[in-house]
């Protein structure tokens, strides 16, 4: 198939490497094909940015950009180049720290559809520092880049942390939908 016509497809922000055996490693390829020049290797649950995927002959492909430093594995070289890896061995994940248009800020994405991501650009915390309230936007996918709480904070000391702050703010609204919900029935 020419990969030129291929069809393209945003499926995940991130992905874990999944369905490798446990001793083995993940073939990155220059190209999106089975028997294109090998660029470098990932372990199982190695956590990677994810740029684009798409459909070539029965397997849909996708171009990882680089690890994610917020998981690590002891003596394993993570220096491959960007390439391309078959989905099947992938679990995709649209949560996490994004650069917009190469602006690091700790910006981070909540959720993404089709080509579009929702990405929190500011929130507002109490005096416990507890997240109050969350100012979102939904970002064209071009516009990210996955990164990692260190990469997502810049030229600033330090790694970025709202998004442990996020993430509680979100279960505490959840819980309380639910509780509401449990009472008006």
């Amino acid at each position: 198939m020419n990969v030129a016509s291929a069809k393209e497809m945003y499926l995940g922000l991130f992905a874990s490497v999944v369905n490798v055996p446990e001793n083995d490693t993940f073939s990155i390829r220059k190209f999106s094909d089975y028997h294109s020049e090998k660029t470098g290797a990932l372990p199982l649950d190695a956590y990677v940015g994810v740029d684009i995927c798409r459909e070539v002959g029965g397997s849909t492909w996708c171009k990882v950009l680089h690890h994610v430093a917020q998981r690590d594995y002891d003596d394993f070289n993570y220096n491959s180049s960007p390439g391309w890896v078959n989905a099947r061995y992938l679990k995709f994940i649209n949560r996490g720290y994004v650069i917009i248009n190469d602006d690091t800020n700790c910006n981070y994405a909540l959720d993404c559809q089709e080509d579009k991501c929702d990405v929190v650009l500011d929130y507002k915390i109490d005096k416990n520092t507890n997240v109050i309230s969350l100012k979102t936007k939904w970002i064209h996918r071009q516009k990210l880049w996955a990164e990692s709480n260190f990469g997502a904070v810049g030229n600033q000391e330090g790694y970025c942390t709202s998004g442990s702050m996020i993430e509680d703010y979100l279960r505490k609204k959840r819980i309380k939908a639910l509780l509401k919900k449990r009472c008006l029935s």
